[in-house]
């Protein structure tokens, strides 16, 4: 749960491996979901194990994939010099895509609408033609129609998007044998934080990484996904047993943050969600 001490159980795992394990500072990845949170986590590991902090790997799917790409991405012929596009620069270039056809940037057409369901789309794993053999509506082949004209504009511009970082980052790891296995090699402790937050692409990310050592830790509350909106699948933390046989789960029991009756009033509305552990 919130306040059970998740974070602190993975930094501690860090600062074990270096200090009482032997295992080398570049050897040891953490992932999380925002840069406060890997800022964060770097400071706490600084405060126990000093200035070798720098030297461990932290940082978003985001940030971790584009360093990845900048470095490696010619071996699956991305330029190394590509741009990284965010929400504005994304919804210009739809913007561009609508004056093409003399269309409104409102309503169905509206930028952001069209951005968002590329985006699910992108997140669930789908290719464009699979999205377009899925259309069935007039706005769903108005979609997959702009999510390939979008893709194509993207490679003109050398440019990807936040999502594009995702699955690029995958396609390296998935197509460049050579480049997996430096990887898998070099990072041989991973540590997911949010584990219930990640979405497909960045579950099979972080399978294909774990697949060689299989020394994978994750914290998350199945409880605390509320991020489906954005392609969070629930089942990466549901079926981890399962995709992991030798799993170890640690259950963390005791809150450090909220008082009794804030913790019951919490489990008296979670206690009827459908799916959990």
């Amino acid at each position: 749960g919130a306040g059970s001490g998740k974070t602190r159980v993975l930094t501690h795992r860090i600062a074990w491996l270096l200090a009482e394990h032997g295992v080398r500072r570049g050897e040891v990845i953490a992932i999380t979901f925002t840069n406060k949170a890997a800022a964060e986590m770097r400071d706490r590991l600084r405060e126990m194990i000093g200035e070798a902090a720098r030297d461990v790997a932290m940082g978003t799917f985001h940030s971790l994939c584009a360093r990845m790409l900048r470095r490696d991405g010619e071996a699956i012929g991305l330029p190394t010099g590509f741009a990284i596009y965010d929400a504005d620069d994304q919804a210009r270039v739809i913007k561009g895509l609508l004056r093409d056809d003399d269309l409104p940037a409102t309503g169905a057409t509206k930028p952001s609408t069209i951005l968002a369901a590329i985006s699910r789309a992108k997140n669930d794993g789908l290719t464009l033609d699979q999205l377009e053999d899925q259309a069935v509506t007039h706005h769903e082949r108005l979609i997959a129609g702009y999510a390939r004209r979008y893709a194509a504009e993207l490679k003109r511009l050398e440019a990807l998007d936040f999502d594009d970082l995702l699955i690029e980052g995958l396609r390296l790891l998935q197509e460049s044998p050579a480049v997996a296995d430096r990887y898998q090699s070099k990072w041989q402790y991973l540590h997911v934080d949010e584990y219930q937050d990640t979405n497909r692409i960045q579950y099979a990310w972080v399978r294909e990484l774990a697949s060689l050592h299989g020394n994978l830790c994750v914290v998350g509350d199945d409880d605390q996904s509320i991020y489906s909106w954005r392609g969070a699948d629930i089942r990466n933390i549901l079926d981890f047993e399962r995709d992991w046989p030798r799993a170890e789960v640690v259950a963390l029991e005791q809150n450090y943050r909220s008082t009794q009756v804030i913790l019951d009033a919490a489990h008296g509305v979670v206690a009827n969600n459908r799916s959990r552990k």
